[in-house]
């Protein structure tokens, strides 16, 4: 059974999801839980592609490898060989 809620909407997302249900032939409501349900199947992926490295490192090694992305993620020094 479907429940009605209030939430709030840009206009430019609004006016999107009328577009998409008129040229798809559809609900709003198809449209906005179409859309909920693949952008949870996307955040679920990515997690799921992390959680396969899990316990295979040791809590050291794991705290390393964060460092260095850490570190790694502000350095802008790369060098290219073309």
């Amino acid at each position: 059974m479907k429940h009605a809620i209030n939430f709030r909407l840009d206009e430019v997302v609004l006016k999107t999801i009328a577009a998409l249900a008129q040229d798809l032939h559809t609900s709003k409501t198809d449209i906005v839980e179409q859309s909920i349900l693949q952008f949870a199947a996307k955040v679920n992926h990515k997690k799921n592609n992390l959680l396969q490295f899990a316990g295979t490192l040791s809590e050291n090694d794991a705290d390393d490898l964060l460092k260095s992305i850490q570190r790694d993620k502000t350095t802008k020094d790369v060098e290219f060989s073309l």
